[in-house]
C-alpha cells in the first residue's frame, strides 16, 4: 500500500519569473538534456589528524598525496525546470550531517533554491580510507579521529555546495551518452565462502558485479565537459599504515582522466570525471590476496587499479552504446528504520517481521580480514550467539580482557549497561552477538537511525542511492527489484549508487548475515535489513512508474550543535624549544 502526499506549492512572483526565464533560455536547444559539471577542493586538514575507514587510532594524516575533490553534474529536462544533481566526493562516506550542511547551503542560496533540494540532489562518496575524519555528527566514524572536527566538516560541506553551484551555473543543452561493459581482474569478492551460501548464486556467473556504467556529458556543440562511471570496488589500494591523504584508486583514476581531457585542477577546472562507487561491500580491489593489489608497494596498487579503471572507462567513455533519452525523475523518502515493519513479500523467511535496534556485532571488531584486519586478540569473523563466542561475549571475562588492551574500547564501560556486551536486542539480531548498541545514551548514537532513500530516473536508467555499503548479491536482488518495478515504463538498466545521503554500516542477504563476518556484523537493522531496502525502493519505484508521489517522511534531528567531544588536532607546530630558525647544523666547507 502506498502513502500518497498531496503537494501544494506556492508560485511566488519571484519563482515565477525565474522559470520563465530559465525555460525560455533553453527552449530552442536542440539537445535531449541540459547538462553542467563542476568540482571543489574538499581537503581537509593534512597533520595529526584521525582518518577515517579502518578504524586505526594510530592512522593519522601527515601530509597529502592526492588533494580530495567533490564533483557534481547537473542533469535537466529541457522541456521543464526539473533537474536532479548527482556528486561524487573523494570521501570515507557521506554522513547525515554532511548532507545536512549542503542542503541547508542550497536552501539559502536564491539561485539553486527554486530547483534543488534533498529530493534531487544526490551525494555520494568514493570511499576513500585515507582521508581526515572526525566529520560526522554521530559517533562511529569520529572514532579514529578522536572527535569531531569542525575544521574538516566546513571544508567538506562547502567543496561539495561550491562544485554544485558550479555544476548548476554551467548548465547549458546537450545531450548523454550511455556505456556499459565488463571489467575484469579489477576486484574479488573478498569473502568468497561467505558468498557461497547465497541461494541465488548460481543464477550468476561472477561472485563480484563486474560491470561499469559510464554516461558521457557533451554540450550540443560536441564540447565535452563530464563524465560519470560507476563501479563496484573498495577504495582501499592503500593500507591501514598510510598516512598521506589521498583519494586512493578511484581519485587517482580521476586525476588520469581528467588530465587526459586537459583538466590540471585548481589551474584548469574543465573536464570534470568521477569514478563513483556501487555494490562494493564485499569486493575488492586486492585481486592477489589480502591487502595485496599485485603491486610492492601502496602507490603502485593505487596506480595498478586506478590504471584498470581508467582503461576501461576511456574505452567505453570512446565507444559508447547509446544516447540517452527519455524522462527524468526522482524520489525521495525519509524512513525510521528500528521496528519498521517488513511484509512477509520481502523476508527471506516468507513471514512478516520489524527491522531491530541497530547493534554492531563482536565480529565488526575483528574488521575485514582481507583489507583490514584489526588483529585485536580474541576477536575473529565468525563469533555467532551459537558458537563460543558466545560464552565469551556473556562471561564478561573476555570483554574485560579486550577492553583492558585497548584504551579507547574502554572508554565505552561507561555504556556497558547499553552498550558493550548487552543482549538486549539480540533475540531480534540473531545469531548476531551485540558487541555495541547504536544508543549509547540519551542524544548520544552510534549511527543516525532515520535514514534518507533516493531514486533517479535519467531516461532508460534508474539510479538507486543507498546509504550504506550493499555486498554484490544485496545489490543485485535490489537491482532486480527496482528493474522489475520500472521496466514497463521504459527503464533498461539499473545502477546502484552506494553510500549516499548518510551512512549506516552494510547491507547483507540473510544468508551471509548468518555467517555474521565483518559484513553481516555490520548490518546494524538485523537480518532484514536487506528485504527493509528492497521493499522500500520498490515503492519509490512503484511511485515513479504509477507517476504519484510519496511521504519525504519524518526529517532526522540534525545535531550539529550537540557535538561533546572535539578533536584535538595539532598541539605544537613549530620548532623545537633549543634550537633557532636560521641555525647552521652542519657548515659548508670553506672551498
Amino acid at each position: 500500500m502506498k502513502t500518497l502526499k498531496s503537494v501544494v506549492k506556492p508560485l511566488t512572483l519571484s519563482s515565477l519569473l525565474l522559470s520563465t526565464t530559465f525555460a525560455s533560455a533553453f527552449s530552442a536547444q536542440a539537445g535531449d538534456w541540459i547538462v553542467g559539471a563542476g568540482m571543489y577542493d574538499i581537503t581537509g586538514p593534512a597533520a595529526d589528524r584521525g582518518m577515517v575507514g579502518y578504524g586505526d587510532l594510530d592512522q593519522t594524516t601527515q601530509g597529502i598525496a592526492t588533494r580530495l575533490w567533490s564533483r557534481a553534474f547537473t542533469i535537466g529536462s529541457p522541456q521543464s525546470n526539473d533537474f536532479v544533481v548527482f556528486v561524487s566526493a573523494d570521501l570515507q562516506s557521506i554522513p547525515q550531517g554532511v548532507h545536512q550542511g549542503v542542503m541547508a547551503k542550497i536552501a539559502a542560496n536564491r539561485t539553486l533554491s527554486p530547483f534543488l533540494n534533498e529530493k534531487n540532489v544526490m551525494l555520494t562518496a568514493t570511499h576513500t580510507h585515507v582521508g581526515p575524519g572526525g566529520y560526522d555528527h554521530t559517533v562511529m566514524l569520529n572514532l579514529s579521529a578522536l572527535g569531531y572536527d569542525e575544521d574538516n566538516y566546513e571544508v567538506i560541506v562547502d567543496g561539495i555546495y561550491q562544485s554544485i553551484v558550479k555544476a548548476f551555473d554551467t548548465r547549458a543543452s546537450g545531450n548523454i551518452e550511455f556505456a556499459q561493459g565488463k571489467l575484469t581482474n579489477a576486484s574479488i569478492n573478498r569473502n568468497k565462502s561467505i558468498y557461497a551460501f547465497n541461494e541465488d548464486k548460481d543464477d550468476y556467473d561472477t561472485d563480484v558485479n563486474d560491470t561499469m556504467t559510464l554516461l558521457k556529458l557533451t554540450k550540443d556543440d560536441g564540447s565535452e565537459i563530464g563524465m560519470i562511471n560507476w563501479f563496484a570496488v573498495h577504495n582501499v589500494s592503500k593500507q591501514q599504515t598510510y598516512r598521506y591523504i589521498s583519494g586512493d584508486n578511484k581519485g587517482m583514476a580521476s586525476q588520469l582522466f581528467e588530465t587526459s581531457k586537459g583538466s590540471q585542477p585548481p589551474l584548469n577546472m574543465g573536464f570534470v570525471a568521477a569514478f563513483a562507487n556501487s555494490d562494493e561491500g564485499d569486493v575488492s580491489p586486492n585481486v592477489c590476496g589480502p591487502q595485496d593489489g599485485c603491486a610492492d608497494n601502496d602507490h603502485d596498487n593505487v596506480m595498478l587499479s586506478a590504471t584498470k579503471q581508467y582503461d576501461m572507462a576511456l574505452s567505453l567513455y570512446n565507444n559508447p552504446s547509446k544516447s540517452l533519452s527519455g524522462e527524468l525523475d526522482y524520489r525521495f523518502q525519509y524512513v525510521t528504520m528500528h521496528d519498521y515493519p517488513v511484509t512477509q513479500q520481502f523476508t527471506h523467511s516468507g513471514k512478516a517481521a520489524p527491522l531491530c535496534h541497530a547493534t554492531v556485532g563482536w565480529s565488526f571488531t575483528a574488521g575485514a580480514e582481507w583489507d583490514g584486519p584489526s588483529d585485536m586478540k580474541g576477536i575473529f569473523e565468525g563469533m555467532t550467539q551459537d558458537n563460543e563466542g558466545t560464552a565469551w561475549n556473556k562471561s564478561g571475562s573476555l570483554i574485560g580482557n579486550i577492553l583492558s588492551g585497548y584504551p579507547l574500547l574502554g572508554m565505552l564501560e561507561v555504556f556497558s549497561d547499553v552498550a558493550v556486551g548487552s543482549d538486549r536486542y539480540e533475540a531480534c539480531q540473531y545469531p548476531k552477538p551485540t558487541f555495541l548498541n547504536s544508543e549509547l545514551t540519551n542524544g548520544i548514537d552510534l549511527y543516525v537511525d532515520t535514514l534518507p532513500f533516493q531514486l533517479f530516473r535519467i531516461g532508460e536508467l534508474a539510479l538507486v542511492g543507498v546509504p550504506s555499503e550493499m555486498t554484490t548479491m544485496s545489490g543485485r536482488r535490489l537491482r532486480n527489484d527496482v528493474l522489475s518495478a520500472l521496466e514497463a515504463s521504459g527503464v533498461k538498466h539499473v545502477v546502484i549508487a552506494g553510500l549516499a545521503n548518510a551512512y549506516s554500516g552494510y547491507v547483507t542477504t540473510n544468508e551471509e548475515y548468518d555467517q555474521q563476518y565483518y559484513e553481516g556484523a555490520h548490518t546494524l537493522f538485523g537480518p532484514n535489513t536487506l528485504a527493509a531496502y528492497r521493499q522500500i525502493f520498490t515503492g519509490l519505484a512503484e511511485s515513479m512508474a504509477d507517476e504519484t508521489q510519496v511521504n519525504t517522511g519524518q526529517t532526522p534531528i540534525n545535531r550539529k550543535d550537540d557535538q561533546l567531544i572535539n578533536t584535538i588536532g595539532v598541539v605544537y607546530d613549530d620548532k623545537r624549544f633549543w634550537e633557532s630558525f636560521g641555525q647552521v647544523t652542519k657548515d659548508v666547507s670553506s672551498s
